[in-house]
C-alpha cells in the first residue's frame, strides 16, 4: 500500500516595517528504494527553491520534514539543517527525538 505525503505549508504575515508576507511549502517526493527528496519553497518575499536527497525510508522523511516545518527553517539553513540531522546519525535510528513510533 503506497502512503501519500502532503506538503506542509507555514504562512507568515505581512509586519509593517520587519518582513513582508511570505509562505514556506515543505515537500516530499519519494524515490524509490533510494529514499527521498526533500524540497522546501518560499513563495512571496525573496522566492526561493531547495531540495535535498536524503537516503531513508520514507516515514521518517517525513518526520524529518515535520520537523524542519514545524521549527520554520527557512531556504537559506536548509541544507545546513538536514545535513546535520542526517549526519548525526539519525538516520535509520531507534530513541530521542527519532525514534519509530
Amino acid at each position: 500500500m503506497e502512503h501519500t505525503f502532503s506538503p506542509m505549508i507555514r504562512q507568515y504575515s505581512a509586519i509593517d516595517g520587519l518582513q513582508q508576507e511570505y509562505t514556506l511549502v515543505y515537500a516530499m517526493e519519494v524515490e524509490g528504494t533510494q529514499g527521498c527528496r526533500l524540497s522546501l519553497c518560499r513563495i512571496g518575499s525573496r522566492q526561493q527553491i531547495v531540495s535535498q536527497h536524503v537516503a531513508a525510508a520514507p516515514e521518517f522523511c517525513y518526520r524529518l520534514l515535520r520537523y524542519l516545518c514545524e521549527n520554520g527553517v527557512q531556504p537559506e539553513l536548509w541544507r545546513d539543517a538536514v545535513t546535520d540531522l542526517t549526519a548525526a546519525g539519525l538516520v535509520g535510528k531507534k530513541g530521542g527525538a527519532w525514534r519509530e513510533q
